[in-house]
């Protein structure tokens, strides 16, 4: 301001001179004269030593402004301020217009008074048209008049006093704040220095703060006493401007840091004034001061961030850059130490490699630390949680090692965490010697310079990363592009260009491979050439691509050179701005073919499980049919002519189960007993059947290859499947022609199983039969498998042969393949599993009259016709029958004592208790029934991958009496014989148990019936039983009763019988253990064995077993 109103009293003494000069000449843009023609050599002069006048007046502009014409004569330095471009004349409501309407005076009141005399001032606001900038402008004027003393013309000065107003504003702002601080909790105290006697007199909160005593400050203190407390970075500042202020009797206002009673520096602002006498020698100095502590830190706080920054633009490693910003951090924030360590968290160490001390003598962290000898706030760390602890001494995180801490001066700390996805890579550590609270502002700015220190370190780690990668890059662009010609070359994909015209441009290789045509053949044409009659139109796909539909999917058929039609998937791409089309095609011919077979393997599977069901209730209804009419038959024995009529119904009843037992062969449901077969030995033993089913007129040959290996399959159905391939062959033929059966090995790889998803590839044995008939076309062919379809007239068959062909084939693990042609016959090809097995013998089939016998039979049999049959027929044959109608009812007799010899029942039944399960429970209770299932559909209760289970005997439905008769015997036989056979150990009969031995059981079993068998059990051996079904029952019971023994299930509901037996010992010392367990001894380590002293009882058990091992458990009371 000094400079500026040095000129302004310079101009203002000049302003005499201008006026008869400015009368004469005005000034242009650069503060050259107006041009005019024979100006005499005077004006000149006077004109460019106006112009020499406005350069020396800096940031001052200079106006003439002609009362007459209004126009404005301006220097550039006048239209600099009003944000104008330099002029040379400016009309004075121009300026006018830039007033902010607002300003307390406009311009033009300067010519207002025009008649009055002396100097005209104005000060008001502009908006500067440019940048829209408000600027406060100081005009000084005086007229010039004319020789009768009119004025005639204004000239003056103007300059921008924007920072003055600025600072009165400011000021007068802070004489506010200050009254209002006076007013608050921030005012430190206030005091009054009296200088003559260099007493300071301070208040009671200005004693405090410096820990003074507050009654010797109200007397006074030497001013020493207060600037030995300040910072002694600040101290000798603070004493110069004190000197200064003292010196000339100015305003005082200072920023520093002053110590606090608690040892530490807060910055506060003092403000005061110094009084002189009047005789000018400094008397007194009152003041007050301010805390502004927080204020002051966030700049200095925010200073740093920016000197932080600055620092570590340039620095590359992780050493230079945590140590430049410790170095920044740890003066600011006034700790004794800062340091920033990488983290090994498996190691739970710190590694630090260069920390800031505050002083030479303070021990250094630099080095490895472990977080064991420093608290454990580790885990709080990988949380991603700021550590903050005001008092090692006092956080439990921490005093139990705060000794360690103290020796390092570590009082309080802060530990901020660095996270890279979601792992602890980094912390920053500050300690102070005090004990200190740590603000939130503090707290961020620490996160905010840890921050910093990862960031710059990975922005460093990162562009060293890119540069690698970039020259790696370029590398790799040159791989690509020869890697891209390879692929071009080798892709077995069709890769093509095409224009706009859909013309090919350029072909890979794989258009030769897959179309036949050559690449010559190809550039040029379009593809649509090569398209298949009736195919989609691949130029109807290309014609849709528009810019903003730039993709299409699409399929298209395509001839082969060979005239062969391949399908093709093309994705297909337009870019627009070069007018070209990217298409790749796949060849989806195999693919096709696959789908097709799968659909057709689909269908017939959907169809079989609707066929099965559909046998399961026909057969049922069969049943009771046959068995009605069985015992029928016997009544009418006399009666000729209803014998006749009971014999046709029977009849009738073995066709309709030949039917439903082709329904169920297609239906993959028919039960198998498979043996190890030649094939070949099968065949030919079948010569003299075929021959007399065929008739003389078809000639029958078979061709059996040399080391044929064996297969495994049902063979009475493997026979029936060969007769009724022969029987349709005959019918193709028209009664006469060759029929061919031929059987060899056959290998089937991975190409045949890929057209035919349903095979496993590997060895087979094939049967090929082939006849010289008539042929079939392709639409037959599809559906020749289809149960109840048929190209016979009406009554001629029923549609199931090939159905059942089909479903045998597959229940077997084999595949059927069917070649026709129109006119050229039909080959069947038969591949059956290659199985390295030594042939089995066939069974002897049993024939003789049919016996009875007088063992006791259960009948279990939901349906109550069927079961009424049953029952009917075995009583005929003089056997003692008892009757259930599930599972769970016939479980129920035999649990009550039911002395029961074989169990015959049906294997699909309603009720919680399924056939194999009951067969199963029923032979735990008598470990020698026999057990026979009957079924018009067995779904997989006993039948699985097609073939019984082993062990498992079935008579399906429907039977005939003779049947049923038959198997019953042979069961009950082979048990005679298995009696005689064998000398099984007699089991010691159970003793009434010695008193001493009688036991207090407390039995452990969630299965209801086996919980009643074992309970029924213990009773019967003497000894005392509660039984529970769970584990919470049983703990329950051991806390308000007293047992010898634990019998428990290994398994219970949600938990573990072992595990639970393990509780009880604990609870119970003496208790002894006995473990059921379906998977005998293995239940239980050796380690349990010994502790529990336990003793484990493999299910199933019978009674003498039972009794075996509580003598055993008994033995160790």
């Amino acid at each position: 301001m000094t400079a500026l109103s040095d000129t302004q009293k310079f101009l203002e003494a000049e302003i005499s001179r201008l006026r008869g000069l400015l009368q004469r000449a005005g000034l242009d843009a650069d503060g050259e004269p107006f041009p005019r023609d024979h100006e005499p050599q005077a004006v000149l002069d006077d004109q460019e030593r106006l112009s020499r006048l406005a350069q020396g007046a800096g940031g001052i502009g200079v106006f003439s402004l002609d009362l007459t014409t209004r126009l404005m004569a301006v220097t550039p330095a006048y239209c600099r301020l009003f944000g104008l471009a330099p002029v040379a004349v400016l009309p004075a409501e121009l300026i006018d217009t830039l007033v902010v309407p607002e300003a307390p005076s406009m311009p033009s009141s300067l010519e207002r008074r025009a008649g009055s005399r002396g100097g005209l001032v104005a000060e008001f606001q502009i908006r500067q048209p440019r940048t829209g900038a408000l600027r406060w402008i100081a005009r000084r004027a005086e007229y010039v008049r004319d020789a009768e003393g009119r004025p005639v013309r204004l000239v003056g000065i103007a300059e921008d006093i924007t920072e003055r107003r600025r600072i009165e504003d400011a000021l007068r702002d802070a004489n506010e704040r200050m009254q209002l601080a006076l007013n608050s909790d921030v005012v430190i105290g206030t005091w009054v220095w009296d200088i003559p006697n260099d007493r300071l007199i301070a208040d009671a909160r200005f004693a405090r703060f410096l820990g003074l005593d507050v009654e010797e400050a109200a007397r006074g203190l030497p001013l020493e006493v207060v600037v030995r407390a300040i910072h002694p970075e600040d101290r000798a500042r603070v004493e110069a401007m004190i000197a200064k202020t003292v010196r000339l009797g100015s305003p005082y206002r200072a920023e520093y840091r002053l110590r606090h009673a608690d040892g530490g520096y807060r910055w506060l602002e003092a403000s005061g004034h110094c009084e002189l006498s009047s005789e000018g020698r400094p008397r007194r100095f009152p003041g007050v001061m301010i805390d502004i502590h927080e204020r002051k830190g966030g700049e200095l706080r925010l200073a740093a961030l920016v000197e932080v920054g600055d620092r570590l633009r340039d620095l590359e490693t992780t050493f230079d850059i945590a140590s430049t910003a410790m170095d920044v951090v740890g003066p600011l924030m006034g700790c004794v130490r800062a340091a920033y360590g990488t983290i090994d968290a498996s190691r739970r160490v710190i590694e630090v490699q260069r920390d800031w001390v505050a002083r030479p003598d303070v021990v250094s962290m630099a080095g490895r630390h472990s977080f064991d000898d420093h608290g454990v706030h580790l885990e709080h760390l990988q949380r991603g949680e700021t550590v903050v602890i005001p008092d090692v001494e006092k956080d439990p995180r921490t005093a139990r090692l705060a000794a360690n801490f103290l020796a390092l001066e570590v009082r309080s700390l802060i530990n901020v965490p660095l996270m890279e996805h979601g792992r602890l890579v980094a912390v920053l550590l500050l300690h102070d010697p005090r004990v200190r609270d740590w603000s939130e502002d503090e707290i961020d700015f620490l996160r905010n310079i840890a921050d910093r220190i990862w960031a710059t370190s990975e922005r460093f780690r990162v562009l060293a990363e890119l540069r690698e990668a970039n020259e790696e890059l370029e590398r790799r662009v040159a791989q690509r592009t020869r890697e891209r010609d390879r692929v071009w070359k080798i892709s077995q994909e069709l890769l093509g260009v095409m224009d706009a015209r859909a013309r090919l441009l350029s072909v890979n290789p794989a258009w030769s491979a897959v179309l036949g045509w050559r690449e010559d053949e190809l550039v040029g044409a379009t593809p649509a050439l090569l398209e298949a009659e009736g195919g989609p139109s691949m130029r109807a796909e290309l014609e849709q691509l528009t810019a903003s539909d730039s993709t299409r999917r699409f399929e298209t058929s395509l001839r082969h050179k060979n005239g062969s039609v391949r399908h093709l998937s093309w994705t297909v791409v337009l870019v627009a701005e070069e007018g070209l089309v990217y298409g790749v095609g796949r060849d989806i011919t195999e693919q096709r073919l696959i789908e097709e077979e799968l659909r057709q393997s689909q269908k017939m599977e959907a169809v079989g499980k609707l066929t099965g069901g559909v046998a399961h209730d026909f057969n049922n209804l069969l049943q009771v049919i046959s068995g009605n009419l069985q015992l029928l038959q016997r009544d009418v024995t006399d009666n000729e002519r209803a014998l006749r009529r009971v014999r046709n119904a029977i009849g009738s009843v073995n066709r309709g189960a030949k039917l439903a037992s082709q329904l169920l062969a297609f239906a993959r449901r028919q039960p198998l007993q498979p043996l190890v077969l030649d094939l070949g030995r099968l065949v030919r033993g079948m010569d003299d059947l075929l021959r007399r089913s065929l008739g003389d007129d078809v000639q029958v040959e078979a061709i059996i290859a040399g080391g044929l290996w064996n297969t495994f399959a049902d063979p009475n159905q493997l026979e029936n499947v060969i007769l009724n391939l022969a029987i349709n062959a005959r019918d193709a033929m028209g009664g006469s022609g060759t029929l061919t059966l031929e059987v060899d090995n056959a290998l089937l790889d991975d190409d045949y199983a890929r057209l035919h998803p349903e095979v496993a590839p590997g060895a087979y044995v094939m049967l090929a039969v082939s006849d010289t008939g008539s042929g079939m076309s392709p639409e037959v062919m599809e559906r020749a498998f289809e149960p109840f379809f048929t190209t016979k007239p009406e009554g001629r068959g029923t549609g199931l042969g090939l159905s059942m062909v089909y479903g045998f084939v597959k229940q077997s693990g084999g595949h059927v393949e069917l070649r026709s042609e129109l006119g050229r016959g039909t080959t069947f090809k038969l591949y059956l599993p290659r199985t390295h097995q030594a042939e089995t013998q066939l069974p002897e089939v049993l024939s003789g009259p049919v016996e009875g016998g007088t063992e006791t039979i259960l009948v279990v049999e939901d349906d109550v016709e069927v079961r009424a049959t049953a029952v009917d027929i075995l009583t005929e044959l003089g056997y003692r029958v008892l009757k259930a109608v599930d599972g769970q009812s016939a479980l129920s007799l035999l649990r009550r004592g039911a002395a029961v010899d074989l169990l015959f029942t049906d294997v699909v039944m309603p009720g919680p208790v399924r056939s194999p399960e009951l067969a199963r429970q029923a032979q735990a209770l008598l470990p020698d029934l026999e057990v026979l299932f009957t079924s018009g559909y067995t779904e997989n209760a006993i039948v699985h991958g097609g073939r019984l289970d082993p062990g498992v005997h079935l008579l399906g439905k429907p039977y005939r009496s003779e049947e049923l008769a038959r198997k019953v015997r042979q069961l009950l036989d082979q048990r005679a014989q298995r009696r005689m056979a064998q000398t099984p150990p007699t089991p010691e009969p159970a003793r009434e148990p010695d008193a001493k031995r009688r036991l207090r059981v407390l039995l452990v079993e969630d299965d209801e019936d086996i919980r009643a068998s074992a309970y029924e059990l213990l009773g019967m051996l003497g000894h005392d039983v509660v039984a529970v079904s769970s584990a919470e029952e049983a703990s329950e019971v051991l806390t308000v009763d007293s047992f010898e023994l634990l019998f428990t299930d290994v398994t219970l509901p949600g938990r573990s019988g072992v595990e639970f037996a393990r509780e009880a010992v604990r609870l119970k010392p003496g208790l002894r253990v006995l473990i059921a367990s379906g998977h005998g001894s293995a239940a239980l380590s050796a380690e349990d064995t010994l502790r529990l002293g336990a003793v484990v009882l493999p299910k199933p058990y019978a009674l003498f077993q039972l009794q075996k091992a509580l003598e055993q458990v008994s033995a160790s009371l």
